[in-house]
């Protein structure tokens, strides 16, 4: 294997993990308005979480709401842009750019299956994989976050959740 390739599938890996803890700091501190009460918390906190609950509600009722179940077109090419330093960094002083490949390959895919299974989650279809113990696992994960919206903050890949101490394993409902 090629040092390139290798620096490029290390990068790949590496980014995952770290999209893992990029995607439940940015749910937590700007979508929840733990930060500002911005865009992404009125957006997100005020509308989605209204809208879709953790009971009946999970799923898509009317139509009229299919716009916020995924975020607006252009959240991707920024959120991209503002991960691109880092690997950028690395690169010019590792003289790869393999490592950006790999970085920017990695967080588009995990933006990408956000945004799919996120969809699949609160707009559920007869795809084949919504039958699998995977895909029912993360979205019992995403439902319990929308019961209490402090925990489960993953949607993809709940590394964050674990090592960062806010997965429920099980629903705790207060009344």
């Amino acid at each position: 294997m090629t040092t390139a390739l290798w620096i490029g599938l290390c990068s790949f890996t590496v980014s995952i993990v770290f999209a893992s803890f990029f995607e439940w700091a940015l749910h937590r501190w700007l979508m929840h308005g733990v930060l500002f009460k911005g865009y992404p918390y009125r957006k997100h906190d005020q509308v989605h979480h209204v809208v879709f609950d953790s009971d009946a509600g999970y799923h898509l009722r009317d139509q009229e709401h299919r716009t916020i179940v995924t975020m607006a077109w252009w959240n991707a090419p920024v959120l991209m842009f503002v991960n691109l330093p880092l690997p950028g960094l690395i690169a010019l002083w590792l003289g790869s750019w393999s490592v950006v490949i790999g970085a920017m390959s990695a967080l588009l895919a995990y933006y990408a299956m956000y945004e799919y299974f996120h969809w699949c989650m609160h707009v559920p279809s007869a795809r084949w994989f919504q039958n699998t113990r995977l895909f029912r696992g993360i979205d019992r994960h995403h439902r319990i976050h929308h019961l209490d919206p402090s925990k489960n903050l993953n949607v993809v890949l709940p590394i964050a959740d674990l090592v960062l101490r806010t997965r429920l394993r099980a629903a705790t409902q207060t009344s």
